[in-house]
């Protein structure tokens, strides 16, 4: 084999390696977004209805949250699951959960300020967001996806985190 065909080769291990730690990353992050139903609680107001979980930016996570709620359909509490995408801040309406890509956190400040006190558990996936009005916070350590939780944000906003969900963060 050339050196030549040997560096391609393993260009394209690395590539295809680093789709597949993406798409993982997507899939659990979906899966942890899923999980966070059942340990928060919503008021009465926002347990009616649908559930809504929005995404806002140019992420592929929200491809894993559409598959996730095609097939789990019903969050814990019973209710059906409703993905919506928007692609800018004043998109944002009435949605339980916030997913806020990173291409989008230039934004940040916005979409805190256009979700006002509403109960929306605002997720986010980029370093320091969890004290800048994150709820929650996905970090990677060691390799593996964690979450930082910032339990002060939450009440403000009227939700209530399980303490079964607090002992699993790193709490902010």
């Amino acid at each position: 084999m050339t050196h030549m065909k040997k560096i391609l080769l393993l260009f394209l291990l690395v590539l295809v390696f680093f789709n597949t730690s993406i798409a993982q990353k997507d899939k659990y992050q979906s899966l942890f977004i899923y999980n966070f139903t059942k340990y928060i609680k919503w008021p009465d107001s926002y347990n009616s209805g649908k559930f809504v979980i929005g995404v806002i930016g140019n992420s592929n996570v929200v491809e894993s949250i559409k598959s996730m709620a095609a097939s789990k359909k019903k969050t814990g509490n019973g209710s059906v699951i409703e993905v919506k995408k928007y692609a800018s801040v004043d998109e944002i309406d009435n949605c339980n959960i916030l997913f806020v890509s990173q291409n989008v956190i230039d934004n940040f400040e916005q979409i805190v300020i256009r979700t006002g006190s509403k109960p929306i558990l605002i997720i986010t996936d980029t370093p320091g967001m969890a004290t800048q009005g994150s709820i929650i916070n996905f970090v990677e350590q060691s390799g593996k996806i964690k979450f930082e939780l910032n339990k002060s944000n939450a009440i403000s906003r009227g939700l209530m985190v399980a303490s079964s969900l607090t002992s699993l963060a790193i709490v902010i």
